[in-house]
């Protein structure tokens, strides 16, 4: 749409005067019956909402309907001389403003005036709307009837002005409508950090030569090849070969050491390009044989010259294999399936594998060396190896396991220390693991001089970015992260792919002093330009299917379908995988769903038209979702349905605790977590954050008490399951599930419970109940509107989560918009949902026993910010040191955007570590603003930090839960911005794993 100028959201916008234009004296504003005349005038009505639900806010956060007007003339026009109106008879005069030619106003119909000039004393009906534009003459200046719109969807011209009218699923206030209506894109971290540009040399890493090694055959020994990489002639006579075993912390050998390999004919001389094959023995590789590894070094020394002419370190040699330079002179080294003596190594049918029994390597040598080394990660989004450069040892490269080696620290304490291991789950050990790696942290990371290692990783980010990182609160310096760098990229085949990232303001000052001297890019460098986002990394077999999203809720799916859909879905049905086009968070109600169910999840850009799918669509597929790529093939029926029969729930149901003894109304304040048998998990979450009494070391005293909503209140599960038998619903359940129809039709199965939940709407709640329930709201919270919210039995369960599958609702004692009797009815009615119902199925959970209480508090409105945070980097689920928040503008939601909507989301490190909060997405709502101010964050943090204490001897009493982490959703309140907590439940990382190891940090 059009760039706007009103609403109170841009620094260009001409605010309205007080003084007000003249109007006619006597305009009847009656619309035309028959269709809309011609349009007059350069002010046209661009875009009209009926139903926003968070596709943008006004100024005070509202999720409010609006009507965009746009000047498409060539002089600037005054607003005050028109008048808008939804119906015939009446119209609303405009605010005096001027719009500049191209420009455009946002008027909000939200039916409160007092909130400013833009806002209107109407709503528009979301079942359908006329809106009129009036000019000063009484002539109708534009006259758009709007059809009914789905939620958050817009009626838009397009282009701006002068386009036809359609509907779009993505809404553009504020912003141009465009040609065709599509997703926009989501907004640019913008990377304002920047540094000098570096040319790398040629070649890079530099051999001294003349003479160099270009292939090595050694297991079963061989023959080294020596290539004469000059210009000129040289005689082998003033050259030694030598081999020399390994080990970790060992320096390189002298001219001196290890095995000499005699010339062939030590006498020649190689022309230049020439090459000489020199055997290699057994008895000459029986050192490298007894090492471990089969680690060592072959090296090329010049007569009376301190360094090598070439040198090439090596380990974990596939049989068979030649490890050769490819290129010759200059290339990288990589493992060969067949040696070429004699011949050149552009030939080299490269490995595309080899096994690294220990953990480690010096180089990544074939395909598949990055891919094993970071294997066990549980990062979402990239790929990481961690690198150890032993300055003591010829800065030397070691490359470490990620599944094997959790910390550098312990790699150095076992391989090169020769220390025990210790094993970090037994609470002694680890207290003495702890001590050593305190010791080691303040030679090798707190101080940057006396220390022998160089600490980072190598990581592969989903946007292609591959960057050298150091750990913040690491001290240390520019010229350590140099030498750190050259050294790490003479172990990887495409130095020139790779530059350091800063993790840290510290550490952006230290490269500062370096830049221009090695290749340097931005802290935001990897979260520019995504077209691919892994959410649930996970293996799912299905027939590719591509659903438009506003398609999915009604679509026919099940766990054989991988569904491709062009946004982020709110609701759908049960499948086996999900592709968006829309980025998502974690935290969508999609990939909790996800998440739970172990299925795919991801988001790739365009991807109807991705060469990697487009072929597939119709046919049987595999998709593998891994952490910084993916894999899709056509898979056989076979697999499929090997895959299939290994998921079928198998054993005893979830039994979900139900206790129906606690009646009337329960007063949060009284309750507490073990309540959750009869009030539900959710209210009984709620009720103990009343309790949450501790306070970090870090945190301001006056966190206490949590400010969470006053005097909630529950309805237990007792009235519910009342309700549900005297409605005949139980009775009618019952005799559904013993009907194979019901089982084995998906439309009879809906069809079902839709009628299931419609006795259950009908027939009326208990007087008794409702008198209580009416009574308690109008004592404790008079005549403000209240939220009524499902706390069902089935969520939170050991092995399920069952977020997200039922419905909560607003209700008002005066029954303006929903009374409190329809509103009870569908909250208890959504434990039927046909997705609750088939979630649960899937779950293994028994359908007899559960039950839906009801959660009520005070609904508020005018929220400045709101969203959910854990207490955990669930991008990166062993950093309990972490804490991730996703949190939006206003009233719209992170967890059920509007499509093309984005939320800030934040990875927050606390102290004692260093401070920083890292951004990786942000709000295409804020108008380019953060969302929460750095104390906000750090508050909300101390929120986190106080309610993950508090709820660990509830929710993990024996702490076996190695991935323990909480999740609370919160609002920012009132012009003071109070953080009020409104929620907090476990978080569930659903099938993931944690290592065995005990390496949370």
């Amino acid at each position: 749409m059009s760039l706007a100028l009103g609403v109170g959201c841009s620094g260009e916008t001409q605010l309205p005067t007080e003084e007000q234009p003249p109007k006619p004296e006597v305009c009847d504003f009656e619309l035309p019956v028959a269709a809309a005349p011609a349009l007059s005038g350069d002010l046209r009505i661009n875009e009209v909402m009926t139903g926003n639900d968070g596709a943008w806010v006004d100024e005070v956060g509202e999720t409010d309907d609006f009507i965009e007007l746009i000047n498409i003339g060539q002089r600037a026009l005054d607003l005050g001389e028109y008048s808008v109106s939804d119906k015939s008879g009446k119209a609303t005069p405009l605010p005096r403003m001027t719009i500049e030619p191209g420009r455009g106003v946002l008027l909000w119909a939200d039916d409160t005036p007092e909130q400013g000039p833009l806002h209107l004393p109407f709503k528009l009906s979301n079942s359908g709307a006329r809106v009129a534009l009036w000019s000063a003459s009484c002539q109708l200046a534009d006259l758009v009837n709007v059809p009914e719109l789905p939620r958050s969807e817009s009626y838009a011209r397009l282009p701006d002005g002068t386009g036809e009218l359609s509907i779009c699923r993505y809404a553009t206030p504020d912003r141009e409508n465009g040609e065709t209506c599509g997703p926009p894109d989501p907004p640019n971290l913008d990377d304002s950090i920047r540094f000098a540009p570096f040319e790398w040399p040629e070649p890079f890493p530099a051999i001294a030569g003349p003479l160099v090694i270009s292939e090595l055959s050694l297991r079963p020994a061989g023959f080294v090849e020596v290539l004469n990489a000059s210009g000129a002639p040289v005689a082998l006579d003033g050259f030694a070969l030598r081999l020399a075993a390994l080990a970790p912390g060992q320096a390189l050998p002298g001219a001196d050491a290890g095995v000499l390999i005699a010339w062939p004919e030590p006498s020649a001389t190689l022309a230049p390009g020439e090459r000489v094959s020199v055997p290699v023995s057994a008895s000459e590789t029986a050192d490298l044989e007894a090492s471990p590894e089969f680690e060592g070094v072959a090296t090329l020394w010049r007569e009376d010259t301190p360094e090598p002419s070439d040198r090439i370190d090596f380990m974990a040699w596939p049989e068979g294999a030649s490890l050769a330079r490819v290129p010759d002179a200059t290339g990288a080294p990589r493992f060969c399936g067949a040696a070429s003596p004699g011949a050149a190594n552009e030939g080299c049918a490269e490995l595309p594998g080899r096994e690294l029994a220990s953990g480690r390597a010096h180089r990544l040598e074939t395909a598949a060396d990055f891919a094993e080394l970071a294997e066990g990660g549980t990062a979402v989004g990239e790929l990481g190896v961690k690198f150890v450069v032993d300055m003591a040892a010829n800065d030397t490269v070691h490359l470490l396991s990620t599944r094997q080696w959790a910390l550098h620290y312990t790699w150095v304490r076992e391989q090169i220390r020769k220390e025990p291991h210790l094993d970090r789950c037994d609470p002694e050990q680890a207290a003495e693991f702890n001590v050593g790696w305190g010791l080691f942290s303040q030679t090798e990371y707190f101080r940057s001089e006396g220390r022998r290692y160089l600490l980072g990783t190598l990581v592969e980010h989903t946007n292609g970015a591959r960057t050298v990182e150091f750990s913040p609160g690491d001290q240390i310096v520019g010229e350590q992260m140099r030498r750190a760098f050259f050294a790490a990229m003479k172990a990887v085949p495409d130095p020139e792919a790779w530059a350091i990232r800063p993790t840290e303001g510290r550490q952006i000052i230290e490269l500062r002093k370096i830049e221009g001297t090695a290749p340097i890019v931005g802290p935001n460098a990897p979260y520019k330009g995504l077209t691919y986002q892994s959410l649930n990394p996970a293996e799912g077999f299905g027939t590719l299917t591509f659903v438009p999203a506003r398609d999915l809720e009604s679509a026919e799916l099940g766990p054989n379908v991988i569904v491709v859909t062009d946004d982020v879905p709110n609701e759908t049905a049960f499948m086996g995988g999900l592709i968006t086009e829309a980025f998502q968070t974690p935290l969508a109600h999609v990939n909790v769903l996800a998440r739970g169910r172990g299925t795919p999840n991801m988001a790739l850009r365009g991807a109807r038209d991705d060469e990697r799918l487009k072929a597939l669509f119709g046919k049987l597929v595999r998709l593998e979702v891994r952490a910084s790529d993916f894999d899709i093939r056509e898979a056989t029926a076979q697999e499929a349905d090997a895959y299939w029969e290994k998921r079928k729930p198998t054993g005893e149901r979830l039994s979900p605790a139900l206790d129906l003894s606690v009646r009337g109304i329960v007063p949060l304040d009284a309750a507490g977590y073990a309540m959750g048998d009869s009030i539900g998990s959710k209210a009984a979450g709620m009720a103990e954050l009343y309790r949450v009494s501790g306070v970090g070391q870090y945190c301001p005293l006056d966190l206490l008490p949590l400010y969470v909503p006053p005097a909630a209140f529950a309805i237990p599960f007792s009235h519910y399951m009342d309700h549900f038998e005297a409605s005949g619903a139980a009775e009618l359940l019952a005799e559904l599930e013993q009907d194979p129809e019901f089982r084995a039709d998906p439309h009879a199965h809906a069809e079902g419970l839709a009628e299931v939940r419609a006795r259950m709407l009908a027939h009326p709640v208990d007087p008794a109940i409702l008198r209580e329930v009416t009574g308690a709201i109008e004592q404790r919270f008079g005549g403000d509107r209240v939220r009524l919210r499902s706390s069902s039995n089935t969520e939170d369960l050991a092995t399920f989560n069952g977020a997200g599958l039922h419905t909560s609702t607003s209700g008002d004692l005066d029954a303006e918009s929903s009374s409190i009797e329809d509103a009870l009815r569908t909250v208890w009615s959504s434990l039927w949902n046909t997705r609750a119902y088939d979630e649960r199925e899937f779950g293994h959970v028994d359908q007899a026993r559960a039950a839906m209480a009801v959660l009520v508090h005070q609904a508020w409105q005018s929220e400045r910010a709101q969203g959910v945070a854990i207490s955990r980097n669930a991008l990166d689920a062993t950093r309990d040191s972490q804490y991730y928040i996703n949190a939006q503008i206003g009233e719209a939601s992170v967890t059920n955007p509007a499509p093309g909507v984005t939320s800030d989301e934040i990875v927050y490190t606390p102290p004692p570590r260093t401070i920083k909060a890292e951004y990786h997405t942000r709000s295409s709502l804020s108008r380019g603003r953060d969302v929460l101010s750095f104390p906000e964050i750090q508050r909300l943090g101390c929120v986190l930090e106080s309610v993950h204490a508090h709820y660990r001897p509830l929710v993990d009493p024996k702490g076996e839960n190695h991935l323990y982490a909480m999740q609370i959703e919160w609002k920012l309140i009132g012009p003071e911005r109070r953080l009020l907590v409104k929620q907090a439940r476990p978080y569930s990382f659903g099938t993931l794993a944690a290592p065995g190891d005990c390496r949370e940090y």
